[in-house]
């Protein structure tokens, strides 16, 4: 029996080892398999005894500290420091635990009563971000797959805790939240210590933390790794690992690896890229704030809410034309620090407004973040009432767009309806919508995010000789009376950023305009 080994493997167990003993302990796995075997039999007795405790099936005295929750440790950090070494033994530990069946609520499954989620890791900033193939956006959950950065920075954050900043081009691949693959381009990464044992794999070898700040930079030829704070092992095939710690720095070329100067100015750190990221907020809102006041001059114009520094205290939403009243909705921050935007969610918001005449084409366009759609209908504009020729702009509970145009008492009206534009992943990306009607043709068209997404012609029966808008809402509908005081639950849960009507159907190319002179 080694004792040593044993000694050090109770403390992983327990929590108490400092960072010179886990690495005495990773030197024992990685040099006989037989001890990581031990390791694994020794974290499969741990876990289920405390397994039993937690369930009541075993008898313990201490009561106190297990019905506190001291002392336990999900299992993965109980084996993260083995890694990689004793990958094997604990892919034959998780087995057996896994075959163990969890106890689920009677009745429904979990995954008819709680939505789920897919991925590793959240893209929580970008700036000006040029991606190939797949294109994901600020806040998508990212899961496990290829990314291509061609130009840009993107911060990727894990669930493990990993921070990464990215600087294109480069080339990864997202594996799980405590592995990932760097083929080229610079990364510079935070790791804290509840990640310790986070890998990174490049071609010429494999990078595992130890609790650090490090930076990469892959290219075919040539790589280069650089240890900010803390440690890191260098893994490289058919070699002895290395331990670097602070300052130090590797050339990692084909066939063989050599000390460098660190240089910490050759990669971007997350102050850097925040500071990046308020010069391109403030240039992106200047862009902006231009061509919105040539877009309030447009002749095509019936009403443009730029909701630029709006007051708390003044309920009035000004616009060059037909300005609106302010009713419960709050003041929240838009698109932009800089900037202002309308949050419907209190009950009973909204915005109301009146824009006279009889018009032969509409176009709604608007900036959206969504909370939820909780309602069945979710509005973004509609008339007070449903009469002829009233056209009605709202969300429904699935996520689609919903235009129709009342066709007078008594007659059914047709819907258009576009694909999902949101579900819950989205909560927390601004979304531009825009939706057009043009009554000749009976045609309605809607775009998300300055693509069209679907275009349909109502039959002949279902047309109008003109639409009309009156008295109407931004974020609500219903108008409560003295003789009827209910009203339906339409306002929107979620905030509005900028809201324009013109009196004409954009086209395409126009619509394209509009979303990248206001995309944030």
């Amino acid at each position: 029996m080694n004792t040593r080994l044993d000694q050090l493997i109770q403390g992983q167990l327990d929590g108490t080892l400092n960072r010179g003993e886990i690495a005495e302990l990773n030197q024992f796995l990685k040099n006989d398999p037989a001890h990581a075997d031990r390791f694994a039999e020794a974290a499969l007795l741990h876990h289920s005894l405390q397994s039993g405790f937690r369930s009541g099936t075993l008898i313990t005295r201490n009561t106190h500290a297990i019905a506190n929750g001291s002392g336990r440790k999900p299992l993965l950090s109980i084996i993260k420091p083995a890694l990689p070494w004793a990958l094997a033994a604990a892919a034959a530990l998780a087995a057996i635990i896994t075959l163990r069946p969890s106890p689920t609520p009677e009745g429904t499954p979990l995954a008819a009563v709680e939505k789920q989620n897919t991925g590793f890791a959240i893209l929580t900033h970008t700036v000006n971000p040029s991606w190939t193939g797949n294109s994901p956006l600020q806040g998508d959950l990212l899961p496990s797959g290829p990314l291509e950065l061609k130009s840009g920075l993107a911060q990727i954050e894990f669930f493990s805790g990993v921070s990464l900043v990215v600087e294109g081009d480069a080339a990864l691949e997202i594996i799980s939240p405590d592995e990932m693959r760097l083929l080229r381009g610079k990364l510079r990464a935070h790791v804290p210590p509840p990640a310790v044992g986070f890998q990174i794999h490049t071609p010429q070898g494999t990078v595992l933390d130890l609790g650090t700040e490090f930076a990469l930079d892959v290219s075919s030829q040539n790589s280069q790794l650089h240890v900010i704070d803390g440690e890191v092992e260098w893994h490289e095939q058919n070699s002895p690992s290395q331990l670097l710690t602070q300052g130090q720095a590797l050339q990692l070329g084909k066939n063989k690896t050599s000390p460098i100067p660190l240089n910490t100015t050759h990669f971007t750190s997350s102050s850097q890229l925040a500071k990046k990221i308020t010069t391109q907020q403030s240039t992106r809102f200047t862009a902006w704030k231009n061509h919105s006041t040539k877009l309030s001059s447009q002749a095509n114009i019936l009403a443009h809410f730029s909701m630029a520094q709006l007051d708390p205290w003044k309920r009035e939403l000004p616009s060059t034309k037909s300005p609106g009243t302010i009713i419960g909705a709050k003041v929240v921050p838009g698109r932009w620090p800089q900037k202002q935007a309308l949050d419907f969610s209190p009950n009973g918001s909204r915005v109301r407004l009146n824009i006279p005449g009889q018009h032969q084409a509409l176009t709604y366009s608007t900036w959206a973040k969504i909370d939820s759609l909780d309602r069945q209908f979710n509005a973004l504009f509609l008339t007070d009432n449903y009469g002829l020729g009233e056209p009605h702009w709202q969300l429904l509970a699935d996520g689609r767009l919903f235009f129709s145009v009342g066709l007078g008492k008594g007659k059914l009206h047709h819907i258009f309806h576009s694909p999902p534009v949101w579900n819950h992943t989205k909560t927390e990306q601004w979304l531009h919508l825009v939706t057009t009607y043009d009554v000749e043709s009976r045609t309605c068209t809607h775009y998300l995010n300055g693509e069209q997404i679907s275009q349909e012609s109502a039959p002949s029966e279902k047309g109008v000789s003109s639409l009309v808008i009156n008295s109407a809402q931004i974020g609500n509908w219903g108008l409560p009376t003295r003789e009827e005081p209910d009203f339906a639950v339409r306002n929107l849960n979620g905030r509005l950023d900028e809201f324009t009507i013109f009196n004409s159907a954009l086209s395409s190319q126009e619509v394209q305009s509009l979303y990248l002179s206001g995309k944030p």
